[in-house]
Formats: C-alpha cells, sequence, structure tokens
C-alpha cells in the first residue's frame, strides 16, 4: 500500500495516509505522480472539524467511490474536483453533507496529531492570522 507523508513544518507535525487505491485507483495514481504538493491549510468554518488546501493538481479521474463527510470516518482524506482541486482531511464531527472522492484514510494512531493540526488552524482563523503550510510528498510504497 502507498503511503504518503503529510507535514505541517510550521507546527512541527507530521502524518502519514495510506491511499485507497481499491476505491479509486486512478485518483490516486494522479496525486501520486503529481507529489510532492505544498499548500496552504485552510479550515472549514461553518462544518465541523474539517481541514483542507488547495493543491497546484488538476484531477480528471474517474471516480468510483465518494463519500459523505457526515458519513465518513474520522481520518478520512479526500481530494474534490468538483469544488475546486483541493485536499480534504476530517478530523472530528463534521456538519458537512456533501460527498467527496475517497483519496486515503490517516490510521487512528495519527488522530491526536490531527486534532492538533486542526485546532492549531482553527484558532489561528481567528487570532493570529499567520500561514501555515502543509507538505504532501511520497512515503512508503
Amino acid at each position: 500500500m502507498r503511503q504518503v507523508k503529510m507535514t505541517w513544518p510550521e507546527l512541527e507535525t507530521s502524518v502519514t495516509f495510506d491511499l485507497e487505491d481499491n476505491l479509486n485507483k486512478e485518483l490516486c495514481d494522479e496525486f501520486w505522480n503529481a507529489l510532492p504538493l505544498v499548500a496552504v491549510q485552510e479550515h472549514g468554518v461553518v462544518t465541523g472539524e474539517i481541514i483542507y488546501s488547495w493543491v497546484n493538481m488538476l484531477s480528471f479521474a474517474k471516480v468510483a467511490f465518494a463519500q459523505l463527510h457526515t458519513e465518513a470516518p474520522v481520518g478520512r482524506v479526500s481530494y474534490s474536483q468538483g469544488t475546486g482541486n483541493k485536499v480534504i482531511v476530517k478530523y472530528g464531527p463534521c456538519s458537512e453533507d456533501c460527498a467527496a472522492p475517497v483519496l486515503g484514510l490517516v490510521p487512528e494512531k495519527y488522530h491526536g496529531d490531527l486534532k492538533k493540526v486542526g485546532l492549531a488552524i482553527w484558532n489561528n482563523y481567528y487570532m493570529d492570522k499567520k500561514i501555515y503550510r502543509v507538505v504532501f510528498e511520497k512515503g512508503e510504497e
């Protein structure tokens, strides 16, 4: 299974996620081949514990499986072609009731790190207004 490493340099935090080739092989291949990617980390404002980043990659992959954010497990990584080519990570409860193509899943052992990142980005929106980067790069194959 291919793994992608996500790093937030300013927060000194990294997690990995497994690409779900079994669900969306073409999308996973496009994403893998585009790595490394660097983006600004954003946070959903009205939908709950969900972070996203606009990446400099266009995907035209046929998607076999999309999942509602409300039904996705914590750690779900999605890639939204329909709302602007962005990587989305759910780190807790979320009321966003649209579906996004499944890209991967962050293992449970990293959920605390995701929560730390999510809360830092959320608080940054209202306090510091700094730019926090997220770096996506190839991990193990």
